[in-house]
């Protein structure tokens, strides 16, 4: 496929299962609408609107994902606690992903493109942590945005060094090898 070719809608579980790995960690839809997730993942839903910057992001991550009173609202932290999302998490490996959906995402940290580029940095080294363990761990972001902004949100993460996977809720979802 070459570079400009737009890339095949895949569905949720394909998405999981390659974020999972080293696929995309970022997947955007394009309809709005959160796709059904599958069993025993753990989602968290977060406001793009409420997300302009990077202070407000630490602060609309850390309400979404519930982050101890003691987070110290920088990015060292954010990283330690987005490091241990599944902490409470059965030991009988029953969690099967960690998924923030971001609601309108086209309003995401929209103050300081830098910002996002170390957000699209961190969302691959948390990707990697579950990734490794003994037991892995899908780990992912799913962007939700008006169908008119599609392009652009993608475009917008692609500048900051993502590679984004457009998510199709009515996609093939075989996730054979």
């Amino acid at each position: 496929m070459s570079p400009d070719a737009a890339p095949t809608p895949i569905g949720v579980r394909r998405f999981l299962f390659d974020a999972g790995r080293d696929g995309p960690v970022v997947g955007v839809v394009a309809d709005g609408n959160c796709p059904a997730m599958p069993a025993q993942t753990r989602l968290r839903h977060v406001d793009g609107r409420a997300m302009p910057s990077l202070s407000s992001l630490l602060d609309e991550f850390a309400r979404g994902w519930g982050f101890p009173p003691h987070f110290g609202r920088n990015r060292d932290a954010f990283d330690d606690c987005m490091r241990d999302l599944d902490a409470d998490a059965p030991t009988d490996g029953s969690l099967t992903a960690l998924v923030t959906v971001v609601d309108h995402a086209e309003s995401l940290l929209r103050r300081d493109p830098g910002d996002l580029r170390w957000l699209a940095d961190s969302l691959v080294f948390y990707r990697d942590h579950y990734r490794d363990r003994d037991t892995p761990l899908p780990f992912a972001m799913i962007l939700l945005t008006p169908p008119a902004l599609t392009s652009w949100v993608t475009q917008r993460w692609h500048d900051a060094g993502a590679v984004v996977a457009e998510i199709a809720p009515d996609a093939d979802d075989d996730t054979e090898d």
